[in-house]
């Protein structure tokens, strides 16, 4: 039984909006609700005013009272149940502590607010089951990759000790062009690779030099978190496009925001539906963007694992317009620890992005660099990527071929063309991220794949790392999601 709140407008009554105070109103009004929930005033189950009526009584505009709602729920003061309406959360006051009296404001930016109301999970530990995005770290050739080290560290000191080149290591980015020539048809220049920190920092860098404030970006929907947030730094006009059954939906793009500044894409293997963007599609996207003047921000961020190992062209090696900003890493493709990923750029913004990573990034370490570099000429590099594709689709495989037998009518296992994971679509009307929870609870990592839309309505399912699953690992994990479907109490509808 849900309890109705006192009135509302007792509530609002005790809230005060100063319009001379250095915090922002959508802060005041935060620490406003968090003191009643704290102090008792507002309980457990509470129902709070939506955010239409708090704007109305308390002459703010809407966007305010969505903030500080938007803040309780991501500290786990309030919750939003659907269409029921806005409550305090059960645990508010036993879970989290009152706040500390301050002798004065300590207001922060209101980016740090979007930070934290969109943060992202806290770095994870060593791999287990069914981590999405996680390569087989136990398949890594540590043999090779020693004796690589082994040379590198016998060889030019002076190289790999100084500062390096805020463009990394001349012999990685020649390594890297001869690469993209090689496996996705994409010759290009190692003057137009910039060397990053992983795609994150790739990903941070384009918005910073490509974005302005209002500027509009096209970010598939469903799409990577990571990449809305990046350029969620930049500006509030994110603008999420549903996909057809080729990827970006480029007229319902054109529908919501026909001029956008920046279009982001995962065109090899979309993140996470596993879409492969076909070659008119491409065009035509490469196409519209010349048209209107956008850039696009082509993440390949798993390229290097399809199935059918064969080569392909990337976006960038088909743009004549020059208007592809192409986003490598070699964290799923060889192991996350190396923290190495590259852009590659049209010549006349190398300039620009190299000022950007000198000042908002440092670039990887140049002995790690110098040691892909070898590994990558010596041709380890490709013969490790070529088994991983051979284990990962056995894996893949396995997965499908265990849920059909397991969770026949709970869960769908999707065909992929490669990567490191499976999407697992669920039956109509269950929740998602409480299996995943629950799931978590047994020793096993899944992505709840409604996480992954921008809105709150999209497919539900979870996203199945099988990558870094063995079979034993794979054989108890469907088992044990069996188990949970068979326990109706433990699956929320």
């Amino acid at each position: 039984m849900r309890r109705i709140a006192p009135s509302h407008l007792d509530l609002l009554a005790e809230v005060r909006i100063d319009p001379r105070s250095p915090l922002p109103k959508h802060r005041q009004l935060y620490e406003a609700l968090r003191r009643a929930i704290a102090e008792g005033r507002l309980r457990a189950d509470d129902e709070l005013p939506s955010t239409r009526e708090l704007a109305r009584e308390l002459a703010v505009s809407r966007n305010t009272a969505i903030a500080a709602y938007e803040m309780l729920v991501a500290e786990g003061y309030i919750i939003s149940r659907g269409g029921a309406g806005t409550f305090v959360a059960k645990n508010a006051v036993q879970v989290l502590p009152p706040p500390r009296p301050s002798v004065e404001p300590r207001p922060l930016s209101a980016m740090a607010d979007m930070f934290r109301v969109s943060r992202l999970p806290l770095p994870p530990g060593p791999s287990k089951p069914f981590r999405p995005s996680s390569p087989a770290i136990d398949a890594f050739p540590y043999g090779p990759w020693s004796q690589l080290a082994a040379r590198v560290l016998r060889g030019d000191v002076h190289g790999w000790m100084s500062d390096g080149s805020p463009v990394g290591l001349r012999s990685l980015r020649r390594a890297i062009a001869r690469h993209l020539h090689a496996f996705r048809s994409s010759p290009c220049d190692p003057d137009q690779i910039i060397v990053t920190s992983g795609a994150s920092s790739a990903l941070f860098l384009c918005s910073m030099v490509l974005l302005d404030p209002n500027d509009a970006v096209w970010v598939e929907d469903p799409g990577y978190q990571r990449a809305r947030l990046a350029f969620r730094t930049r500006t509030e006009r994110i603008i999420p496009v549903p996909l057809d059954e080729a990827g970006i939906d480029i007229q319902t793009g054109i529908a919501l925001s026909p001029r956008p500044r920046l279009i982001y894409t995962t065109p090899t293997h979309q993140w996470p539906l596993g879409i492969v963007m076909p070659p008119v599609r491409k065009r035509a996207l490469i196409e519209f963007a010349a048209e209107r003047g956008a850039w696009i921000v082509e993440d390949d961020y798993d390229g290097d694992l399809r199935f059918e190992r064969r080569t392909y062209a990337a976006l960038c090696g088909l743009d004549d317009s020059e208007r592809t900003i192409h986003v490598g890493t070699f964290t799923k493709s060889l192991t996350p620890g190396l923290r190495i990923g590259y852009l590659v750029v049209p010549p006349d913004l190398v300039d620009a992005f190299v000022a950007a990573q000198q000042v908002v990034s440092r670039y990887p370490n140049p002995i790690t660099q110098a040691i892909l570099a070898e590994f990558l000429e010596s041709g380890a590099a490709a013969r490790h990527m070529h088994e991983m594709q051979m284990l990962y689709n056995e894996r893949h495989e396995l997965l499908r071929a265990r849920i059909a037998s397991k969770c026949s009518g709970f869960l769908d296992a999707k065909p992929s063309t490669g990567g490191t994971f499976t999407v697992a679509e669920l039956a109509t009307g269950i929740d998602d991220v409480a299996l995943s929870a629950a799931f978590a609870a047994e020793g096993f990592e899944s992505v709840p794949l409604s996480t992954t839309y921008a809105g709150s309505s999209g497919k539900r399912g979870l996203l199945l790392g099988h990558a870094v699953a063995k079979p034993e690992d794979i054989r108890a994990g469907v088992d044990t999601l069996a188990r949970i479907a068979a326990t109706p109490v433990s699956m929320p509808r």
